[in-house]
């Protein structure tokens, strides 16, 4: 799996523009794609959101928290430190671990569509958006995430991000078989990613811009949290 380096902020913003904006380059896609697919697993993303709501976290205390067995939890903290998104440092016979929220930030930042206001401003139905700490957890539903981590969808999704198309238009561009096409479209509607709508002879699929958003919120409240808890020290 390709570990995503660490980023400041200047360099994030201007290698990696939201996708609703610009298109990643292939190699950036696959770079991205394993960090989703890390994340497209509900016991990773629950030990990601325990590690980010603190300073630093004892391997013993994520042991705990989950009825599996403790090799399961190295495995799954593995796969967490080669995306990039946590890293550990050993202290005696434990191992502590630390989440990058520079990284939370940057994969916060390329999903987001840039049409949703500060906590609390009125969304496009002028309805006050969430605050975000009120946004649902994305462990619970993780399809958007996992669904991102296939590259082939991922691709899709960056298409869709210019505007509509349809199924023929998205093979043009991909380069993949209809057939694969159709059935990516199928999963990404099903988790509420695309829509699609009849256009006199042709059906044009459109992206779902909140299904991003959410995901994209949940990201930044995780970043949000480590920051915050950056000098906060468990004493046991």
């Amino acid at each position: 799996m390709s570990v995503l380096p660490v980023l400041n902020t200047s360099v994030a913003q201007a290698c990696c523009p939201p996708i609703s904006e610009q298109p990643l380059a292939p190699q950036v896609a696959g770079q991205f794609a394993a960090v989703f697919k890390a994340l497209g697993d509900p016991i990773r993303l629950r030990l990601l959101s325990l590690i980010a709501a603190a300073d630093e976290v004892c391997v013993c205390d994520l042991t705990d928290a989950f009825d599996v067995t403790p090799p399961t939890i190295s495995h799954h903290l593995r796969v967490l430190r080669e995306a990039g998104l946590v890293d550990g440092e050993k202290r005696g016979t434990w191992v502590y671990y630390r989440a990058q929220r520079e990284n939370l930030n940057l994969l916060g930042a390329l999903i987001a569509t840039g049409q949703a206001g500060p906590p609390g401003s009125p969304g496009e139905s002028g309805v006050p958006a969430q605050p975000m700490n009120q946004v649902p957890v994305i462990s619970s539903n993780p399809d958007v995430v996992r669904l991102l981590g296939d590259p082939l969808r991922a691709q899709i999704v960056r298409t869709l991000a210019g505007g509509p198309a349809t199924t023929s238009h998205l093979v043009a561009d991909t380069g993949a078989k209809q057939p694969n096409v159709s059935g990516h479209l199928k999963l990404l509607r099903e988790a509420g990613v695309v829509t699609s709508e009849s256009r006199g002879r042709f059906t044009h699929h459109r992206l779902v811009p909140g299904a991003l958003q959410g995901a994209a919120l949940h990201l930044a409240d995780l970043a949000a949290q480590a920051r915050a808890n950056d000098e906060v020290v468990r004493t046991s």
